[in-house]
């Protein structure tokens, strides 16, 4: 596995931008079209948006750490917080009707990526977020 990105941020809406970009040049850098790396983007942007605002409840000073690796077919990204420890079923989409208000989020993120689930960190603290993508062919 080979490591394309490593960074953190503080958890504050103003390091989207941020975080977006790194991850363009990251799906960049592995050969995806540029559609896909729209819609990579848009689902690391909406998980780094839940973390922000239900990890941390919108508390600034926590941090969000993007790890961005290149395994043999796929593209692994990994989003690690410091926040309270949540429960694998948090990521799970419910089934509800689409024009009501929460969980839309939960949704495109899980139509975009291949995979969505939480990992273990190695200290027992925070959450780590893995979402992974099949790597373009060719």
């Amino acid at each position: 596995m080979k490591l394309i990105r490593y960074e953190q941020y503080n958890a504050c809406t103003t390091q989207l931008c941020k975080i977006r970009t790194e991850v363009r040049f990251a799906c960049q850098a592995m050969g995806y079209p540029e559609t896909d790396i729209n819609l990579i983007a848009l689902a690391i942007d909406e998980a780094c948006t839940n973390i922000i605002r239900f990890a941390y409840c919108g508390d600034k000073s926590g941090r969000i750490v993007l790890e961005v690796y290149q395994a043999e077919s796929q593209a692994i990204f990994l989003l690690r917080d410091f926040a309270e420890c949540i429960e694998e079923s948090c990521l799970e989409v419910k089934s509800k009707c689409l024009t009501e208000p929460g969980g839309l989020g939960l949704q495109l993120i899980h139509q975009i990526m291949d995979s969505v689930q939480l990992i273990p960190p190695p200290d027992s603290v925070g959450n780590i977020l893995e979402l992974k993508k099949r790597l373009p062919q060719g």
